[in-house]
């Protein structure tokens, strides 16, 4: 079970709202197998009692998985947005496990949005990090881009279009999707390696 956390705006652009972007993501972890998660409302309940709209620091992120009972807290922010046709969207998602042993360092902007061009998954070598970091600019003009929304299209039917798959580069919701779906997918992939890793350790 996965708390999806308030998304940030890091991108200097008002053309967004974090919080549809917030459902969205949590409505992509949904599309994975054997995933669910805590509903947004009872996160942004748990926020606002906390006095607070966003995650602000590591061990908030983890406190909100425990008071959840949640596997993880999942940090996300939009470091680059810019809607026009073909769009481009910079994403981070940080997973933040129950299982980490000591406070973790939270999102830094500024170096959040240097590092967010290629895709690049990072693992947590010391306490300071969290477990995963997941960061890539999607820009529908590149070909591997064009080539995972032709995946996702087939994965998502239903959206019937004369553009095709290319309906996810025309729509600005559908292209956020896409990209969260995307992300997600990398840090769901990073958690089975290693859950895999710890077993074949274990026997």
């Amino acid at each position: 079970m996965i708390v999806v956390a308030p998304a940030l705006n890091l991108s200097g652009t008002e053309d967004l709202d974090p919080l549809r972007i917030t459902d969205a993501i949590a409505s992509e972890f949904l599309s994975f197998e054997n995933v669910t998660t805590i509903p947004v409302n009872l996160v942004l309940a748990a926020l606002a009692r906390k006095g607070t709209l966003w995650v602000e620091s590591p061990a908030a992120a983890l406190e909100l998985a425990q008071e959840f009972g949640a596997d993880a807290t999942v940090v996300t922010a939009i470091t680059e947005y810019n809607p026009y046709d073909p769009p481009v969207v910079g994403m981070v998602m940080q997973w933040y496990g129950r299982n980490s042993l000591a406070e973790r360092r939270g999102l830094d902007p500024v170096a959040a949005s240097r590092a967010a061009g290629e895709p690049q998954a990072t693992l947590a070598t010391d306490a300071s990090r969290p477990q995963v970091q997941i960061q890539r600019v999607f820009r529908a003009s590149d070909k591997d881009v064009l080539q995972e929304i032709q995946l996702y299209a087939k994965q998502h039917p239903g959206h019937e279009s004369p553009y095709g798959y290319k309906k996810f580069t025309k729509s600005q919701e559908l292209y956020v999707r896409y990209c969260a779906w995307s992300l997600i997918r990398s840090i769901l992939q990073v958690q089975d390696s290693q859950g895999a890793a710890m077993g074949d350790q274990r026997s």
